[in-house]
């Protein structure tokens, strides 16, 4: 109670304790509220700053799906990733990020060769390719 006297000062200490407990229930809400407030008009900022959102996340999907393509086309010679990118017309850092999310989903491995890195299809890969899922996405 005495921590309680010192925070809201001589006047509130005269109140009884339930008026006290309704005091910091009140100050606990309006700081709970103003904070959620923050939160939402910072996610709304986020939001409006970051319009194409979903358009990126399509492109991404996308640029995974031709890189997978590839890969299945060069069968058992493997790719190298700047090949990729040359042969299906998309960006080095966009083809590497598919390759690295194929690589870590065990749809592509990456093997070391004398001339680099090169990209093979796995089993995995293999199956997802001929799946109905991957097909009805043309």
């Amino acid at each position: 109670m005495g921590f309680l006297k010192k925070v809201f000062g001589k006047k509130e200490a005269e109140q009884t304790d339930s008026e006290l407990k309704a005091a910091v229930l009140k100050k606990a809400t309006d700081n709970m509220n103003a904070i959620s407030e923050a939160s939402a008009a910072k996610d709304s900022a986020v939001k409006k700053s970051m319009p194409a959102y979903e358009t990126k996340d399509l492109d991404k999907k996308k640029n995974v799906r031709t890189v997978l393509l590839e890969i299945a086309d060069r069968g058992d010679a493997g790719v190298l990733a700047t090949s990729i990118s040359d042969k299906v017309g998309i960006c080095k850092l966009d083809a590497s990020n598919a390759l690295s999310f194929l690589t870590k989903n065990n749809f592509a491995e990456a093997v070391n060769s004398p001339i680099g890195v090169k990209f093979y299809l796995t089993e995995a890969g293999r199956k997802y390719c001929l799946s109905k899922e991957f097909n009805s996405e043309l």
